[in-house]
């Protein structure tokens, strides 16, 4: 086998089953090698892919007439040849070369379909790099579900546990952490990946609570009273006003920005302290993502802010005769810019506001569509859903126009997006060709979820990329759309994000789903509150702990640096309202409750601990009385004291 060519051993292994292969990846490095070929898993993911179960259904259902037995059109054959006048040799050549030809034929038109149908599922683009090894784990490979350490405190003989009120992910040069507001106006830090200590080691668990600021730091005021005057009133404004999206982390200047009813909280994660405050005219009820250098985007109740870090501390946007009444949507605060300031040489206006009205409350996720092509650099272009039936679309460089909208009809709550072009489901039967052209093509996805008519309603938008730098205007148009509003979920959806190369939405019911990139095809489920043992997916099994009844109303993927990308593949953060699960393509979980909760010792124990001091004691004892008679013998009969 050592003197066989390495793509000789790829095809025959490509007969084997999924487990003969993992098992062929321990005999030796080269077969790891080999085995881990990334067009190999490819094809199996394909094989085992919902996508090609329901094009082979299709196809039978198409099927005008029943394909006839070979066996029966043998002995037609057999006696056409018996009644012809050729010769017995001559036929029985022409026959084989028929055969033969027609064989070859087949196998031909079944490559050429099975390679046009590869081309049509693929969910990979040309400069993506995918790990077809990670994809096909993640697409069948077992679920297990961990959660953080809960916050806790001590109260006499009574323990209180803190709920977590949101949720974001951040990255530096010492390891990922989850960061996370308490109810009880805390800030929260848990380690994730790897983290340095100061002496260069790393003896923290995964999933611990690393940091925690001091109590009521996230106020209504800028949090410099401290736990004094955090009431029982902003206690419970706490709780109901900052979660899911009123949470945003850059990890590039360590900073990260909080939302409690009208006040913006940036805090300083280095030393869990607030940095600066902002207060805006009505309470805020989402906040973009932040990606440095592009500025975070603050959306209120009635209007929509372009974030300035620059600003003083303490910076009020209101004034007294402002007001947070939702029926008064035209009492907006006067501007304090000049006439003359530089905002009116960018977008060309005689006078513009800074801020932009909004005359539908109530916005519920903004997001900054990345350029086409990278998921770093920004386009300008600001999306933002809410309680209204269109999409709103603006662009900083022309900030505060809305430069266009697109009809949605439902209630949308959570929007991502793909660098990559969107195809429709109507391009399933194009050559390989087509689709590699259609791949290639500069554009952007845009992708919505939330609620329409009691159900949930997943929505993909296709953006063109053309732009005119002259005009500095939002140069995206909606070129395709989809939306599955049947088959998604039975009850609302509650946030979508893209996962490898596939999408990943979760609804009312505490199901997970992952969907390909069609926006219709599933991939696989996941129930969060399932028992141990209550699923088998593929040649795993399954695990799942602690169920509670909850609902994953936040998801994050875990998209972590190179130094640690191996060991937390494909994992997601999941929130439910009150703590955090890290859900992992793994066998069992990486960690649980019983892993911070100190349990009571039984009767039994207490014991044996007893039994054990008595015989440390009794050990000690014994060995001073050997040791004093050594030191007597040592000094010929002289006291031990005088030693």
């Amino acid at each position: 086998m050592e003197s066989l060519p390495a793509e000789v051993i790829l095809h025959i292994i490509s007969f084997l089953e999924v487990r003969d292969i993992v098992r062929l990846t321990q005999v030796s490095k080269r077969f790891y090698s080999i085995c881990r070929d990334n067009e190999l898993w490819r094809n199996i993911s394909f094989q085992a892919s919902p996508w090609e179960s329901d094009r082979r259904s299709r196809t039978l259902v198409r099927a005008p007439t029943p394909v006839p037995d070979p066996r029966v059109l043998e002995i037609q054959r057999r006696a056409a040849t018996l009644a012809s006048s050729k010769s017995t040799q001559q036929t029985a050549a022409n026959r084989a070369n028929g055969r033969v030809e027609k064989e070859a034929s087949s196998d031909s038109s079944t490559e050429t379909r099975r390679l046009r149908a590869l081309a049509n599922w693929d969910p990979s683009y040309p400069n993506e790099k995918v790990d077809w090894y990670g994809e096909y784990i993640a697409r069948h490979g077992p679920i297990s579900t961990s959660w953080l350490q809960q916050p806790t405190r001590q109260e006499g003989s009574t323990c209180e546990t803190y709920e977590i009120r949101g949720m974001a992910l951040h990255h530096d040069s010492n390891g990922s952490r989850v960061v996370a507001p308490l109810d009880d106006g805390s800030v929260c830090l848990w380690k994730l990946g790897y983290e340095i200590n100061s002496n260069g080691s790393d003896n923290q668990r995964k999933g611990t609570i690393i940091g925690r600021s001091k109590v009521g730091l996230l106020s209504f005021n800028d949090g410099s009273d401290g736990a004094e005057l955090y009431s029982s009133y902003s206690k419970k404004k706490m709780a109901s006003t900052a979660v899911v999206e009123c949470l945003s982390v850059d990890s590039v200047r360590n900073k990260a920005y909080f939302a409690v009813h009208k006040g913006l909280h940036e805090v300083d994660l280095s030393t869990l302290q607030i940095s600066h405050y902002e207060k805006y005219p009505f309470m805020i009820s989402a906040l973009s993502e932040v990606t440095f250098p592009t500025p975070l985007t603050v959306g209120t109740t009635h209007s929509l802010h372009l974030h300035d870090p620059r600003r003083s501390m303490n910076f009020c946007w209101s004034d007294t005769s402002c007001t947070d009444r939702v029926d008064n949507v035209a009492n907006f605060p006067a501007s304090s810019r000049p006439k003359n300031d530089f905002y009116r040489l960018l977008s060309g206006d005689e006078f513009a506001s800074p801020f932009a009205q909004l005359f539908h409350p109530g916005p519920l996720a903004i997001h900054h569509v990345p350029s086409s092509g990278t998921s770093n650099g920004s386009s300008g272009e600001i999306f933002v859903a809410g309680r209204f039936p269109s999409l709103l679309i603006y662009d900083r460089r022309s900030f505060p126009k809305l430069r266009n909208t697109i009809h949605s009809g439902a209630r949308l709550c959570s929007l991502t997006s793909v660098p990559y072009p969107f195809r429709s489901l109507d391009d399933r039967e194009m050559s390989p060709q087509a689709v590699q052209q259609a791949k290639s093509k500069p554009g952007k996805t845009l992708i919505a979820c939330g609620e329409y008519n009691g159900k949930g309603s997943l929505e993909i938008y296709g953006l063109s990329a053309e732009e005119n730098p002259s005009l500095a205007v939002a140069g995206s148009t909606q070129s395709l759309s989809y939306k599955n509003r049947v088959s998604a979920s039975r009850s609302k959806l509650l946030s979508v994000a893209t996962h490898g190369t596939r999408l990943v939405v979760s609804d009312g019911d505490g199901s997970i789903r992952w969907m390909e990139r069609d926006g219709s095809t599933l991939v696989r489920r996941w129930n969060i509150n399932q028992y141990e043992g209550s699923e088998k997916v593929g040649i795993f099994r399954s695990l799942s702990t602690e169920a509670h009844g909850d609902v994953a109303r936040k998801l994050v993927p875990v998209n972590l640096g190179e130094a640690d990308a191996q060991a937390n593949l494909d994992e997601l953060l999941v929130w439910t309202g009150e703590r955090i699960g890290v859900l992992a393509f793994k066998n069992r979980p990486q960690f649980g409750s019983e892993d911070w909760e100190q349990r009571a010792e039984t009767a039994e124990e207490k014991i044996k601990r007893r039994e054990e001091r008595i015989y440390s004691e009794t050990m000690r004892r014994a060995l001073e009385k050997q040791a004093n008679e050594v030191r007597f013998v040592r000094g010929l009969g002289a006291r031990v004291n005088d030693f």
